[in-house]
């Protein structure tokens, strides 16, 4: 009960991503189909910046390349 009040008054839940698809509340459990139902309105977007990790160097950078280098991706 007090965590559906937090997510009233602060006006948006704190989404997590639920395996069959959409969002659940990690608060309060009120389930969404999208960051617009959990109050982040316009806001639904992917960063074009991606973490990749080299085996080879066993290390991690960050890359905004989608197209598959010689290594894979």
């Amino acid at each position: 009960m007090i965590n559906r009040l937090r997510c009233m008054l602060r006006n948006h839940h704190v989404p997590a991503r639920h395996p069959l698809g959409g969002f659940r509340c990690a608060e309060c459990g009120e389930a969404g189909a999208d960051l617009d139902e959990m109050g982040y309105l316009g806001c639904g977007f992917v960063s074009p910046i991606r973490k990749v990790f080299s085996r080879d160097r066993g290390e991690l950078t960050r890359t905004a390349a989608w197209e598959p280098t010689r290594r894979g991706w």
